[in-house]
């Protein structure tokens, strides 16, 4: 598919007309026939003031899309089906004419498929004055989880008449992240197995390095409530020590191996494994737990915070199936004392028992959980 810019590498504007802009030009030409045809001079002066007013819609235009900057903050990550906002900023250079009627259109790179990009909300500037800038968000929304590249934008007027869309480019590379979709999973999912429950315990850590406050939750030992700070803030307050470092933490396993023979709709619930995979891992780590995640071809080491989060969710943004003639044998148990928990696209009830922590299994677009103890 060719570039919306590849135009501007030869033009550095393009003019189309809008519907009311093609009406004024058959009415212009109509007329300009008939004051041929018949003589008339009041016909030859309609038609004078009508071609001045196309010129004078092309300056007044041009004008406008002169000496304009443009500037945007780095995309959001976004999530598939959920619209992003980029915040783009405009900042007219010249000194003394304002810019009117303004508008900001992505451009997505030519390889991205067209059908992915379910709707944009262009951004519209109604005036910047001289010397100064103005922002506006520009919305998007992808149907599907990857890494999406922007070639740049177009930024287009219709002032001052309406009758044309005069357009320039401006090139901007952008990456846009586009998460899987999270949902709310079963919880909590505890691991079952003796050597895991030793070294990845789902409570809080218990080491001498202070990690962070938080609110008391049931369950919490009261031990550890911070009396001074509940007290300042009218509810109890928890003081969260640093987990001592070990061999702990969750492995998710997610089985991207696809089916040899084919099976009707597996290509919805390896989506909806993803989704599973997403949600485990963001509800875990959320909880202060460490985790990793493997799957048939890539795995990513243990971690916890924020930032692990998203270097999880990148991997599951770009995950696809493998064939099954790359199997890499996918662990059932974790040498490294981790707690094991299996995400498979698979309906639980066709494999074969699998002696881990929990098996998520995808049947029909409903989650189904079954703790093995």
């Amino acid at each position: 598919m060719a570039s919306r810019l590849t135009l501007f590498k030869y033009l550095p504007r393009t003019l189309r007309p809008t519907q009311e802009g093609g009406y004024f030009i058959a009415l212009t030409l109509g007329i300009g026939l008939a004051a041929v045809n018949t003589g008339n001079n009041l016909l030859y002066l309609l038609v004078a003031l009508m071609l001045s007013i196309i010129v004078v819609s092309g300056l007044l235009s041009e004008q406008s899309l002169r000496k304009l900057t443009f500037t945007a903050d780095p995309p959001p990550p976004a999530v598939a089906g959920e619209p992003v906002s980029i915040l783009v900023r405009l900042r007219n250079e010249k000194k003394r004419l304002p810019s009117f009627s303004l508008r900001v259109d992505a451009a997505p790179a030519p390889s991205e498929k067209p059908e992915r990009l379910l709707a944009s909300e262009e951004a519209r500037f109604i005036c910047i004055g001289p010397q100064s800038a103005e922002g506006s968000p520009l919305r998007m929304t992808f149907s599907r989880r990857g890494c999406y590249r922007l070639e740049g934008v177009t930024l287009s007027t219709t002032f001052p008449f309406g009758f044309f869309v005069k357009t320039a480019a401006r090139r901007e590379p952008m990456e846009l992240w586009v998460y899987p979709k999270r949902h709310p999973v079963p919880w909590p999912i505890r691991p079952a197995s003796s050597g895991a429950a030793r070294s990845a315990s789902f409570q809080n850590g218990q080491g001498a390095a202070f990690h962070h406050f938080r609110a008391y939750r049931r369950g919490d030992d009261c031990r550890l409530i911070h009396w001074k700070l509940s007290a300042r803030q009218g509810r109890w307050i928890i003081k969260e020590r640093e987990r001592e470092e070990g061999g702990g933490g969750v492995l998710l396993v997610l089985n991207n191996l696809a089916p040899a023979g084919g099976i009707g709709g597996w290509e919805g619930r390896f989506e909806r494994g993803v989704e599973t995979a997403a949600s485990l891992a963001s509800a875990m780590i959320q909880e202060g737990m460490k985790v990793s995640i493997q799957t048939a071809d890539q795995e990513v080491g243990p971690g916890e915070g924020p930032a692990h989060l998203d270097r999880i969710l990148r991997f599951l943004a770009l995950i696809e199936p493998v064939s099954p003639a790359a199997q890499i044998p996918l662990p059932a148990a974790d040498p490294n004392g981790r707690a094991v928990v299996w995400v498979r696209w698979e309906e639980t009830r066709r494999g074969t028992a699998v002696p881990c922590d929990a098996v998520i299994g995808i049947d029909s677009g409903e989650e189904r959980v079954d703790v093995v103890r």
